[in-house]
């Protein structure tokens, strides 16, 4: 993402020109802020495990994602994406759930109204209410991988993670905390930016409250509904020489503290947001981003993440104690724009490492390092075309990832080995089509 379209997001979907408006006499009415993204291609992934495993691959496509973002009035944006259900989505490994995966509103410069004035470009106070991204180390929704998500954002303590993604296992404990960063999360967000002239860069913030009512682990005395509790997340980041991607260099911090419900109501069970008795847990880490000729950007982030004891006493796990574990990723990108010899223009490469150590387990009697994941992912996009309604790529991605412990039905032995029979998990997953937006 360029700083501009950084900027252009942070500031609500606007440059602080009439042409924002969408009443402007220059907007036809043949434009409308809506795009549609899918990818088509060949899809190709394997598991194997104690010796054994399984191949699949086929034609098809990702899903689509209906994205609308913009001004509704002057300081006064929207978002909207909707990922609808779809049968055959998923390179045929399965229909896709539907959502409304976005829905929010944002009051712009709220400032003004208790008169304070900053230079041009500086948005101190933005109020956002509804379904929203968390303000991540980098986000998910725009970063150029398709097939790999950011393993710290969703990581679950006692829950298996299968590329990228949380699965069924044969050997795993009860965890009711659902809470993933990289979810998106209903609530509400004050966020805003504003110029640093000592750094001659852009000093950001957000600081959210979220609902628990989406919560989905399992809670005792019925299904995980969620519960009536606020979670809190927050980040700040300060840039050098830039707007901190793309161009110079950026520093952040983030947290997450919250309850997560753990006894559902009994008179309501299966009812929404009535879930109860939370637990804390906090997430608490920090990110890095650096640059370089315009052609290189090097990023990272860690993430240490506690879940109390008290959430697997409430699973019935005996002498249940608090989980922690410690995850990070690297990423470098590199997109070669000033290669005469070898003209490379279009194309774009990147590696991304991803990992999760833990430090404690909430059952004891699981192994300390069941769960610890390694990732690499490999990719390369070349741009067909770009323009401001219509971009076509060739996307290659390759993933290959480990999991310690989860491959076998055997019990976790708690002396820091495993079981003869418990094996490491260890899958690929290779994707190569043309990823298309209009």
């Amino acid at each position: 993402m360029c700083p501009t379209a950084n900027q252009f997001r942070d500031q609500g979907y606007q440059f602080d020109a009439d042409v924002d408006l969408p009443t402007h006499p220059n907007i036809t009415m043949g434009y409308w802020p809506l795009s549609m993204r899918t990818t088509v291609g060949y899809q190709a992934s394997s598991v194997r495990t104690d010796g054994s495993g399984v191949s699949t691959g086929g034609f098809g496509f990702t899903g689509l994602d209906i994205l609308s973002f913009g001004l509704l009035h002057r300081d006064i944006s929207f978002g909207l994406v909707l990922t609808p259900g779809l049968g055959g989505a998923g390179f045929g490994t399965g229909a896709s759930d539907g959502d409304l995966e976005a829905a929010y509103v944002r009051f712009n410069r709220l400032e003004r109204f208790l008169g304070i004035k900053g230079e041009p470009g500086t948005y101190l106070m933005n109020f956002k209410i509804g379904k929203f991204e968390l303000d991540v180390p980098y986000s998910e929704k725009r970063s150029p991988t398709l097939n790999t998500p950011f393993v710290m954002y969703h990581y679950v303590a006692g829950t298996p993670y299968f590329a990228g993604a949380s699965g069924t296992s044969t050997s795993s404990y009860l965890n009711p905390n659902s809470f993933a960063i990289g979810e998106n999360s209903p609530g509400v967000e004050m966020a805003g930016t504003t110029k640093t002239a000592i750094t001659d860069g852009v000093f950001r913030y957000s600081l959210a409250g979220l609902s628990t009512n989406t919560f989905s682990g399992p809670v005792s005395g019925g299904s995980g509904t969620g519960g009536r509790n606020v979670n809190f997340y927050g980040r700040m980041t300060q840039s050098f020489g830039g707007y901190g991607i793309v161009t110079g260099q950026r520093i952040g911090l983030f947290g997450a503290y919250g309850n997560a419900p753990t006894i559902a109501n009994a008179t309501c069970p299966s009812c929404l947001a009535v879930a109860g008795s939370g637990q804390p847990f906090y997430r608490i880490g920090a990110d890095v981003s650096f640059t370089y000729d315009g052609q290189w950007n090097l990023f990272g982030a860690f993430v240490h993440g506690n879940d109390s004891k008290n959430l697997f006493v409430s699973q019935g796990i005996a002498n249940a104690q608090n989980a922690s574990w410690n995850g990070a990723f690297v990423e470098l990108d590199w997109y070669p724009t000033q290669l005469p010899l070898v003209g490379m223009p279009g194309w774009f490469f990147a590696y991304r490492y991803d990992i999760i150590r833990n430090d404690r387990q909430g059952d004891p009697t699981f192994a300390k390092n069941y769960n610890d994941v390694d990732s690499h992912t490999f990719l390369a996009r070349y741009y067909i075309h770009q323009s401001n309604r219509t971009d076509i790529a060739l996307h290659a991605e390759y993933v290959t990832y480990r999991t310690v412990g989860v491959g076998s039905a055997n019990a976790v032995l708690g002396n820091g080995t495993c079981a003869p029979a418990c094996g490491n998990l260890l899958g690929q997953t290779m994707l190569v089509g043309f990823d298309f937006a209009y």
